[in-house]
């Protein structure tokens, strides 16, 4: 892989096509396992070629952090071992995005090995 420089990497900017593009493709998975509907405040989104990486905070639709009642992750929550965030690594083939790997809650830095694990550029996890 070649390494990308800093002028590689964009942000699609809040509202555009790229970034709704991205977030739906993350969205309608993440709400079926969720059992409600997800806001995302996006803290970290970049782009780099065919790869994308989004770091966000979960909200509901009231604008509340998401609830995990009711879904796979409730005991965890119950159990402090899950945060409100979503992460995830996306990855552009034919035109469409698709989810390579993600995290809900992670309660640590889970994304550390994507880059290698993936062969994604460095420079999308850098905050």
């Amino acid at each position: 892989m070649t390494a990308l420089s800093a002028q590689d990497v964009t942000t699609p900017a809040a509202g555009s096509a790229e970034r709704k593009q991205l977030l739906d493709v993350v969205r309608a998975p993440l709400e079926q396992r969720l059992h409600r509907q997800v806001r995302f405040v996006v803290e970290q989104l970049k782009v780099s070629g065919d790869f994308a990486f989004l770091r966000a905070a979960m909200q509901d639709a009231d604008g509340r952090p998401v609830s995990y009642v009711g879904t796979e992750f409730e005991g965890a929550a119950d159990a402090g071992l899950m945060s409100k965030d979503y992460v995830a690594l996306l990855r552009r083939s034919g035109g469409a995005w698709s989810i390579q790997a993600e995290r809900i809650g992670p309660s640590d830095v889970a994304w550390t090995t994507w880059a290698k694990d993936y062969g994604a550029p460095d420079a999308i996890f850098a905050e």
